[in-house]
Formats: structure tokens, sequence, C-alpha cells
């Protein structure tokens, strides 16, 4: 009897992964659980003190205070969330870690994006000005669009395929431009602090993008990214160096709010 005709397909085979590189990731995990855990430690006490208002508008009426965010504690669950993700990935979930590297993905690194990207952006568009409630709701929508579009991206195009899509990636992209539009609109139209010149603006937009520019590499299989792994050590370090650097441009500017 021939078997029936259905919407399963057969696993995707893995791609060979050295078991020696993917076991260092495993101390480059721990390292940077433990960076991250100082910081949010650390910025605690910097910015315990440090708040900005969020307003929301009725109407025609003048904006009026909503809720107070602490610089802090918001800063502090961003480095939280790279911590608990860094730990799980070499502790409790080290198999499901490994296991998704030979399928070319990393899960558990877009589920903190979806996090702390938020978060990031948020204070960023509030250190310059975007308090109304309506425009936050966007700016935090459009950052978790932009992860998600990140992870589809990985998922649709596993290391053993015959072609690569790139459009989950430039729908991120797309997604990604609409809170720094905002934030952008806010400080031609003069609302931004005047330490928030053009050359924080910059440093804070180019950090950001090196994570889509690694990914990008990665897809286009431009040099040594062709090697997924190559592309998973780069995350490592953006994570160390880039999201380290965006982080306290944002807590050391917010104080002059």
């Amino acid at each position: 009897m021939r078997r029936a005709l259905t919407l399963d397909r057969p696993p995707l085979p893995t791609a060979p992964v050295r078991p020696a590189v993917v076991g260092r990731f495993r101390m480059a995990h721990v390292g940077l659980a433990a960076s991250h855990l100082a910081q949010a430690l650390l910025v605690l006490f910097v910015a315990h003190d440090v708040s900005v208002q969020v307003t929301h508008t009725i109407g025609a009426s003048a904006s009026e205070p909503l809720v107070t965010v602490s610089v802090g504690v918001a800063m502090a669950a961003y480095f939280l969330a790279a911590a608990v993700h860094h730990l799980l990935s070499a502790t409790a979930l080290n198999a499901v870690y490994e296991a998704d590297l030979r399928r070319g993905r990393n899960r558990l690194r877009w589920a903190e994006f979806a996090v702390s990207a938020p978060i990031l952006m948020l204070l960023i568009a509030l250190y310059t000005g975007v308090t109304d409630v309506t425009a936050l709701v966007v700016v935090g929508a459009a950052a978790i669009v932009m992860v998600c579009c990140g992870w589809m991206q990985e998922a649709l195009n596993p290391p053993v395929r015959r072609s690569t899509t790139m459009v989950p990636f430039w729908a991120g992209v797309m997604a990604g431009v609409v809170p720094w539009a905002i934030v952008a609109g806010q400080m031609i139209g003069g609302a931004a602090t005047p330490e928030f010149g053009l050359s924080i603006f910059l440093s804070l937009f180019i950090l950001w993008a090196s994570f889509g520019v690694n990914q990008w590499l990665q897809y286009r299989q431009v040099g040594p990214w062709a090697d997924y792994l190559y592309g998973e050590r780069t995350f490592l370090v953006l994570s160390l160096v880039a999201k380290t650097a965006l982080a306290w441009q944002v807590v050391a500017g917010s104080s002059l709010v």
C-alpha cells in the first residue's frame, strides 16, 4: 500500500560542527554571564536615582505625567536578560544550545534579544525626549518585530539549504528603521538634550546596527562568515563589546536629561 501524502517533511540533515569549537563557546558564555551580572549590579548602584518621565496626551490637552521609569532598574533588567541567556546557554540549556548551533540557529539568543532590544531602544528614545506613551509603544513594538524577523531569518535558512532567502532580514531592517527614525525626528525637532549630539547618535546607531551587519554577513556567506559558528562567535563578542558600550552610553547620557 502506498503511503499517504502528508505535509510533513523529513528532517533536514544537520551541518557538521566541530565539537571542540562548540565546547569552547560554553566557557565564553560563563564569562559573559558573569560580566553582564556584574554590570547589572553596578548600573543599579550608579543610576539608582536617575529616572525619566513617560507622558500621555488626551485630545488637544497638554502632556501629563503617566509613569516614572528608573534608568537603573531598566538597565539592570537589560543586563540581567543577557546574563540569564548566557548562563542558560552554558548550563541547564547547553544541550539545546549546542543542538541549535548544529542546525544553524540560536533560539536562546533571539529570546534574549526580544527582551533586551526593546528595553534599550525605549531608553534611547526617552533619553532623546520621546516621552509620549503612544510613540514609545511604536518604538518597543518595532524593536520586537525586528528581533522576530532576525529569528525567522535563521529558522528559514538552515546550513544545508539549496537557496537563501533574505526576506525576513530586510523586513527586520525596515522594522528597525522605525524607532531610529522617531529618535532622529525628535533630534531634528530640537527637543533632544543639547548633549545628545550627532556623534552620540551615530555611535549608538552603528553599535546597534553591528548585530544586523553580522547576520547579513552570515547569510551572504562573506569570507569567514560562511561558517555559521564564526557568526556565532562574533555575536558573542558583540554581546560583550557593543551591548556594553550601548548601555553605558545611555546610562551616562541619561543623567543629563
